[in-house]
Protein backbone atom coordinates (compact mmCIF):
# COMPACT_ATOMS: atom_id res chain seq x y z
CA UNK A 1 0.00 0.00 0.00
CA UNK A 2 1.28 3.14 -0.64
CA UNK A 3 1.51 5.71 2.09
CA UNK A 4 -1.36 7.66 0.38
CA UNK A 5 -3.52 4.66 1.25
CA UNK A 6 -2.59 4.30 4.35
CA UNK A 7 -3.32 7.50 5.51
CA UNK A 8 -6.51 7.62 3.53
CA UNK A 9 -7.36 4.20 5.81
CA UNK A 10 -7.43 6.33 9.38
CA UNK A 11 -10.71 7.65 7.64
CA UNK A 12 -12.64 4.67 6.52
CA UNK A 13 -14.56 2.99 9.39
CA UNK A 14 -12.48 -0.29 11.27
CA UNK A 15 -15.21 -2.62 9.92
CA UNK A 16 -15.04 -1.66 6.49
CA UNK A 17 -11.13 -1.39 6.00
CA UNK A 18 -10.29 -4.88 5.33
CA UNK A 19 -13.22 -4.61 2.09
CA UNK A 20 -10.53 -1.71 1.44
CA UNK A 21 -7.24 -3.54 1.83
CA UNK A 22 -8.57 -6.56 0.00
CA UNK A 23 -9.99 -4.29 -3.08
CA UNK A 24 -6.71 -2.03 -2.94
CA UNK A 25 -4.46 -5.32 -3.22
CA UNK A 26 -6.79 -6.25 -6.04
CA UNK A 27 -7.18 -3.35 -8.48
CA UNK A 28 -3.61 -2.11 -7.67
CA UNK A 29 -0.70 -1.95 -10.65
CA UNK A 30 2.54 -3.11 -9.38
CA UNK A 31 5.45 -0.59 -10.31
CA UNK A 32 7.89 -3.74 -11.03
CA UNK A 33 5.58 -5.38 -12.73
CA UNK A 34 4.98 -2.55 -15.10
CA UNK A 35 8.40 -1.97 -15.58
CA UNK A 36 9.71 -5.55 -16.32
CA UNK A 37 6.31 -5.15 -19.14
CA UNK A 38 7.65 -1.56 -20.37
CA UNK A 39 11.14 -2.72 -21.09
CA UNK A 40 10.37 -5.78 -22.17
CA UNK A 41 7.14 -5.13 -24.54
CA UNK A 42 6.68 -1.42 -24.06
CA UNK A 43 7.63 -1.10 -28.02
CA UNK A 44 4.52 -2.53 -28.70
CA UNK A 45 2.60 -1.28 -25.77
CA UNK A 46 2.43 -4.15 -23.42
CA UNK A 47 2.27 -1.61 -19.98
CA UNK A 48 -0.50 0.45 -21.71
CA UNK A 49 -2.32 -2.71 -22.09
CA UNK A 50 -1.75 -3.69 -18.17
CA UNK A 51 -2.20 -0.45 -17.02
CA UNK A 52 -5.40 -0.30 -18.90
CA UNK A 53 -5.55 1.85 -21.56
CA UNK A 54 -5.87 -0.65 -24.16
CA UNK A 55 -7.08 2.18 -26.62
CA UNK A 56 -2.99 3.55 -26.35
CA UNK A 57 -2.03 -0.38 -26.45
CA UNK A 58 -3.51 -0.92 -30.08
CA UNK A 59 -2.28 2.35 -31.55
CA UNK A 60 1.54 1.69 -30.50
CA UNK A 61 0.97 -2.19 -31.64
CA UNK A 62 -0.25 -0.77 -35.12
CA UNK A 63 2.23 2.30 -35.29
CA UNK A 64 5.34 -0.72 -34.88
CA UNK A 65 4.01 -3.04 -37.37
CA UNK A 66 3.25 -0.29 -39.89
CA UNK A 67 6.97 0.96 -40.42
CA UNK A 68 6.05 4.09 -38.52
CA UNK A 69 6.83 2.86 -35.01
CA UNK A 70 10.26 4.08 -35.22
CA UNK A 71 9.73 7.59 -35.13
CA UNK A 72 6.85 7.62 -33.17
CA UNK A 73 6.89 3.97 -31.03
CA UNK A 74 10.45 4.10 -30.24
CA UNK A 75 10.37 7.76 -28.98
CA UNK A 76 7.51 6.97 -26.25
CA UNK A 77 8.80 3.56 -25.33
CA UNK A 78 11.97 5.56 -24.33
CA UNK A 79 10.61 8.06 -22.40
CA UNK A 80 7.93 5.32 -20.95
CA UNK A 81 10.54 3.05 -19.90
CA UNK A 82 11.37 6.58 -16.77
CA UNK A 83 7.87 7.57 -16.21
CA UNK A 84 6.07 3.93 -15.71
CA UNK A 85 6.93 3.78 -12.01
CA UNK A 86 5.21 7.15 -11.47
CA UNK A 87 2.24 6.81 -13.56
CA UNK A 88 1.33 3.55 -11.37
CA UNK A 89 1.65 5.47 -8.20
CA UNK A 90 -0.95 7.89 -9.59
CA UNK A 91 -2.87 5.30 -10.45
CA UNK A 92 -2.59 3.30 -7.06
CA UNK A 93 -3.40 6.59 -5.59
CA UNK A 94 -6.19 7.37 -7.15
CA UNK A 95 -7.39 4.37 -7.03
CA UNK A 96 -7.07 4.74 -3.02
CA UNK A 97 -8.99 7.60 -3.53
CA UNK A 98 -11.75 6.49 -5.19
CA UNK A 99 -12.17 3.35 -3.24
CA UNK A 100 -12.15 5.61 0.11
CA UNK A 101 -14.62 7.66 -1.53
CA UNK A 102 -16.84 4.96 -1.53
CA UNK A 103 -16.30 3.58 2.03
CA UNK A 104 -16.62 7.03 3.78
CA UNK A 105 -19.46 7.69 1.49
CA UNK A 106 -21.82 9.82 3.96
CA UNK A 107 -21.33 7.48 6.91
CA UNK A 108 -19.03 8.94 8.99
CA UNK A 109 -18.54 12.69 10.78
CA UNK A 110 -15.71 14.65 9.50
CA UNK A 111 -13.36 14.75 11.79
CA UNK A 112 -12.64 17.24 14.84
CA UNK A 113 -10.62 20.34 14.15
CA UNK A 114 -7.35 20.36 16.15
CA UNK A 115 -7.54 21.70 19.55
CA UNK A 116 -6.14 25.84 19.69
CA UNK A 117 -4.25 26.64 22.49
CA UNK A 118 -5.97 29.11 24.71
CA UNK A 119 -5.93 32.86 23.93
CA UNK A 120 -4.65 31.99 20.06
CA UNK A 121 -6.30 32.90 16.98
CA UNK A 122 -9.00 30.28 16.50
CA UNK A 123 -9.87 31.43 12.65
CA UNK A 124 -10.19 28.76 9.75
CA UNK A 125 -10.32 26.10 12.41
CA UNK A 126 -13.92 25.50 11.59
CA UNK A 127 -13.44 23.97 7.85
CA UNK A 128 -13.14 20.80 7.12
CA UNK A 129 -9.44 19.73 6.68
CA UNK A 130 -8.41 18.70 3.22
CA UNK A 131 -6.50 15.60 2.34
CA UNK A 132 -3.45 16.62 0.24
CA UNK A 133 -3.37 15.65 -3.61
CA UNK A 134 -6.86 14.27 -3.94
CA UNK A 135 -8.50 15.70 -7.10
CA UNK A 136 -11.75 16.73 -5.45
CA UNK A 137 -13.32 17.70 -2.60
CA UNK A 138 -15.18 14.77 -0.66
CA UNK A 139 -18.24 16.07 0.51
CA UNK A 140 -19.97 14.42 3.24
CA UNK A 141 -24.10 14.44 3.93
Amino acid sequence: MTPYAESLLAYIRPESQGAFAYEYRRYAKDPALAQILTIVLGIVGGEAYYMGNWKRGVLMSLAIFTGIGLFVTVPLWIVRCFTIAGDCENYNDYLAYSLAYRYIGGTMPAPEPPQTAPGASSAGMGARPTIGGLPMRMQRT
